[in-house]
């Protein structure tokens, strides 16, 4: 089956579906590959060797192979938590492949642009990746590789999803001009909204400019049924949601001011790490988890010093014993006989270069407060707060608010682009 047109986006995720409902060579192909790639080394390459050759799509004249496909599909199921079965044809592979060609047309683009991604700026990104998920430097490629995936593939997306904001800010930077009044509006409006609350957001949003409302609102239920049947919310935010800021997934703490009305209304009910349904919004729909909330004006933590214990045994004395600790004084005390050598004081840590689920934990604990079993990177161990050290609240500076209205600018500019270049390209699917 062959198709060869210049189309938009949308008219060809919904050809692709159909296409995809008579693909049956390729799915059995994918669960077979699949199953090779994580069960047999010897064998893999015997059988998939001559896959890098076997073509499934060319863009513009550039092939995309069915290897190609398959690694990304791969890559995909092991971060995101879903599983290669029935589901992830119907729903998951239209989406890989438009993806796919997406990337294929930036790379493209960047490529004539003569813009240059240095292994640099590649490398700095997968440890920023790191630290977010409080994994050591450096210890994501051996986890992939534990699980047969290749981290080229992370690489490949990185170095694209850079290159493409390079493009996209020496194209249209000199065309944007922020007003200055406009700037200091924003900067009153900050002011004035001291004692209001903000929210930590992590957000999967479905533009409206990139395809109709219609195909939105199917894409956004297939991605909310997804994370609904256990999909990883960041792995599927960064692989799928629309924004060229490179705040994919998460995106921090954000006041009410500058949240869409529509998408506020709905997440003033919604409850910490609770993730909603989708929201309609004025520009498209959105899937939102509420990691915190605070008062503007309050008090931010700066940085806090840490005791991390791990306990020898959880028997019910050494247990016993550890709730008649009280400070950190007493708890260093209780380590010498109780737990292991890798237990003691951490020192003043930045808050902010907390993985996530220790700043969730330092926020539900009190000064002094040994905290639960926490697991990390399958790692048992608890913390005790020792001291905090906190800094008045932080208005953004003109400039940086400066820096926000030009890359929500940017971000707009950028899918009306890549609307344009998928406008004008020429995609022949080969099976």
């Amino acid at each position: 089956m062959k198709l060869l047109t210049r189309i938009f986006h949308n008219f060809f995720l919904s050809k692709l579906f159909s296409i995809l409902k008579s693909i049956k060579y390729f799915f059995f192909l994918l669960l077979f590959s699949n199953n090779l790639l994580a069960n047999n080394e010897d064998t893999q390459f015997s059988i998939l060797d001559r896959l890098p050759t076997s073509i499934f799509a060319t863009v513009n004249e550039e092939v995309i192979s069915i290897y190609d496909l398959i690694l990304r599909s791969n890559f995909f199921s092991v971060s995101s938590n879903i599983k290669i079965d029935e589901n992830f044809k119907t729903n998951i592979l239209p989406e890989l492949i438009s993806g796919l060609i997406d990337e294929k047309i930036q790379s493209q683009e960047i490529e004539k642009k003569n813009i240059i991604v240095s292994e640099n700026q590649v490398a700095q990104m997968i440890q920023n990746i790191e630290k977010e998920n409080g994994m050591k430097v450096g210890s994501l490629k051996n986890i992939l590789k534990e699980k047969k995936t290749d981290i080229s593939i992370l690489e490949k997306q990185i170095k694209t999803s850079i290159g493409w904001r390079q493009l996209v800010s020496n194209k249209f930077r000199s065309q944007i001009i922020i007003e200055e009044s406009d700037v200091d509006r924003i900067h009153n409006n900050l002011k004035s909204n001291i004692g209001k609350e903000e929210y930590f957001l992590e957000q999967i949003f479905i533009s409206f400019e990139n395809r109709n409302e219609r195909s939105a609102l199917e894409r956004i239920k297939n991605l909310d049924k997804q994370i609904k049947q256990g999909g990883d919310f960041l792995s599927i935010a960064k692989t799928f949601s629309d924004s060229f800021s490179g705040k994919v997934g998460r995106i921090g703490w954000t006041p009410e001011i500058d949240l869409d009305q529509k998408l506020l209304d709905k997440i003033k009910k919604i409850k910490i790490n609770q993730i909603s349904d989708p929201i309609k919004g004025e520009n498209g729909y959105y899937i939102v988890n509420i990691k915190g909330k605070r008062i503007i004006g309050e008090e931010i933590i700066d940085k806090v010093s840490l005791f991390q214990l791990n306990l020898i045994d959880e028997n019910e004395k050494i247990l016993s014993e550890l709730k008649k600790v009280y400070n950190c004084s007493e708890l260093e005390k209780f380590s010498e006989k109780y737990a292991t050598n890798d237990s003691g004081p951490l020192g003043f840590i930045k808050y902010n270069e907390l993985s996530v689920k220790l700043k969730q934990m330092v926020r539900e604990l009190k000064k002094n407060q040994i905290s639960d079993v926490i697991e990390i990177n399958s790692n048992n161990f608890r913390i005790m707060i020792c001291d905090i050290m906190k800094i008045p609240p932080i208005i953004p500076s003109k400039f940086k608010i400066e820096e926000i209205m030009i890359s929500r600018k940017l971000d707009t500019l950028s899918r009306q682009y890549m609307t344009e270049l998928r406008a004008n390209a020429v995609i022949d699917i080969k099976i």
